[in-house]
C-alpha cells in the first residue's frame, strides 16, 4: 500500500462505512415492514 494514497483510501473508507450502514439500515427498514404486515395481517384476521 503507498502511503502517497492516504486520503483517497480515508475517502475510500468512508465511502465503505457509509454503503455498510445505509445497507444495514435498508436492510432493517425492509425487515421491519415485512413483521409490521405479519402483525397487522393477525390483527385482521
Amino acid at each position: 500500500m503507498n502511503s502517497t494514497d492516504s486520503g483517497a483510501g480515508d475517502l475510500y473508507e468512508m465511502m465503505t462505512y457509509l454503503l455498510v450502514i445505509i445497507i444495514s439500515a435498508f436492510i432493517m427498514v425492509v425487515w421491519l415492514k415485512r413483521k409490521g404486515k405479519r402483525k397487522r395481517r393477525d390483527d385482521e384476521g
